[in-house]
């Protein structure tokens, strides 16, 4: 049994979700995971048209109100799964309006993640050269950071991927996780990284360590699985590597709940 809490997963709802909703409950209900939640992508910093649609003249990623029918049908059908509702949306902080209509949807949790550089997507931004890449990467981040109004920041270490050399200035580091930590935004340790030939999730041990250092304590896992065959991917081999003193945990109502597991 596997009592784990995936705090980032993405269903057809997302642009680029490949499962439904109902495989991850299938998959969750077989291996024993214990809470999932959906965190579909928002996105509106991007010239791919098709990752917004638009209906009764609103601009959107989703249809909210077909997520949560969806989500609470799921709900009575899986009762022993807790089932969550979230979002992803990429820098926040550049779009306050469509950030505001979003906020106020009664989501569980509001995860923030920075996609985007010079108007492309990783890993387009490798048009530029890798540390202005990687400044504008975090100064974007920063930015939503102090802009606030979410609990999660995501993939922090996102640009790894895409560079073979990757380079964050300490001073940068400590600004960005103490300004996290100041404004009660959790870190999200995401192991999808370990899909790719990265041997740590995102962010890596260091950073992850080092957020402890600077009193950050609490984190919740997300595998960001498009995918059901993805659910809780590594989750057995990242969690034994944390600190002892990290509380992991998940969202409901925007509120933290520890979690012990075993």
């Amino acid at each position: 049994m596997n009592a784990f809490f995936d705090m980032h997963v993405h269903s057809k709802f997302s642009i680029d979700g490949v499962s439904t909703m109902e495989d991850y409950c299938l998959i969750a209900e077989k291996s024993g995971i214990r809470a999932i939640c959906f965190t579909e992508h928002v996105d509106f910093n991007s010239e791919e048209k098709n990752l917004s649609i638009v209906k009764d003249n609103r601009k959107q990623n989703f249809v909210v109100e077909d997520y949560f029918s969806e989500l609470n049908r799921l709900r009575e059908k899986y009762s022993s799964i807790i089932l969550l509702s979230g979002i992803e949306f990429s820098e926040p902080n550049m779009f306050p309006d469509e950030f505001a209509l979003y906020s106020s949807y009664p989501f569980d949790c509001i995860t923030a993640g920075i996609h985007h550089c010079y108007n492309s997507v990783f890993p387009g931004a490798g048009n530029l050269s890798v540390s202005k890449a990687i400044h504008e990467y975090y100064q974007i981040m920063q930015k939503a950071i102090e802009f606030g109004g979410f609990q999660v920041m995501a993939h922090l270490d996102f640009p790894k991927l895409f560079f073979d050399k990757w380079i964050i200035n300490n001073d940068v580091l400590d600004t960005i996780l103490s300004t996290m930590i100041n404004k009660n935004i959790l870190l999200e340790v995401n192991t999808s990284s370990l899909n790719n030939p990265c041997d740590e999730p995102m962010p890596s041990y260091f950073i992850i360590n080092r957020y402890v250092e600077l009193g950050g304590n609490k984190i919740v896992i997300g595998s960001d699985a498009h995918s059901s065959d993805r659910l809780a991917n590594h989750f057995k081999d990242v969690i034994p590597r944390l600190p002892n003193c990290i509380q992991i945990g998940y969202f409901r109502e925007k509120e933290f709940i520890p979690v012990i597991i075993n």
